[in-house]
């Protein structure tokens, strides 16, 4: 899990920074997983230095992918009632969709699926077959079965119809912001980023997306990842 960074890591980034950058002359991007360190890395960068310096530009990582992007993470809320509109206004539902629950779980899924970078047409496929199973009956006139094998098939139209309108919009939720970059060729990544330096740090836990994003980025040779390990846990004592 994604948690807080222990102040004595923070100390030990501003170490680094101070020993492999010039920040007199270069401009360098921090990224933590959340956004709790960043004023205590710049005041651990500030302390003890007599000399004018320009300080990082320090996001949480939801923040860099949003940036890098161009697509602004907007909240889930707004989002979920985007889906209910789109859910109520389908010519293959005839169920009405005012329960914000329904459409909440929904976008959870759709997050999930697009931040492990999971075949979206294929898992709703899949489950539309596992549900047909679940619930068959030999009474084809069951008018509420009907529907709701008709929703479970409709899965992946909905989940394609709420990016589409997210992407015209250009906003979105975090796993779609992610899919995003995640999608681009290395060519388009690396225009993105250009000749900035980085450094990711604190990261202990990553989704598929946020992991091959930053692997290839430390790839170019302009983005460094620092981890918050204890040596036992990496070298052999033995």
């Amino acid at each position: 899990v994604k948690g807080g960074i222990r102040m004595a890591f923070i100390t030990k980034i501003a170490e680094y920074i101070k020993a492999h950058y010039n920040l007199k002359k270069e401009t360098l991007t921090v990224i933590f997983p959340n956004k709790r360190a960043a004023f205590k890395l710049r005041k651990e960068l500030s302390k003890n230095n007599k000399e004018n310096i320009w300080l990082p530009h320090i996001l949480s990582i939801q923040e860099a992918m949003s940036d890098w992007s161009g697509i602004q993470l907007i909240d889930n809320v707004d989002i979920t009632f985007e889906l209910i509109k789109i859910l109520n206004n389908s010519d293959n539902n005839t169920l009405r969709y005012d329960n914000f629950g329904i459409a909440s779980q929904m976008l959870k899924d759709f997050d999930e699926i697009d931040q492990y970078a999971v075949d979206a047409k294929g898992i709703f496929n899949y489950l539309n077959e596992v549900k047909k199973l679940e619930n068959w009956t030999p009474d084809l006139t069951n008018k509420t079965e009907t529907e709701y094998l008709n929703f479970f098939s409709s899965l992946y139209g909905y989940y394609n119809s709420l990016r589409e309108i997210l992407l015209h919009n250009k906003v979105g939720y975090y796993g779609l912001i992610c899919r995003e970059l995640y999608n681009l060729s290395k060519e388009e990544l690396e225009s993105i980023i250009g000749d900035r330096k980085i450094i990711f740090a604190g990261f202990n836990a990553m989704t598929r997306t946020e992991e091959e994003i930053i692997v290839r980025l430390v790839r170019t040779g302009n983005a460094r990842l620092i981890w918050d390990l204890d040596k036992y846990y990496f070298e052999d004592v033995k």
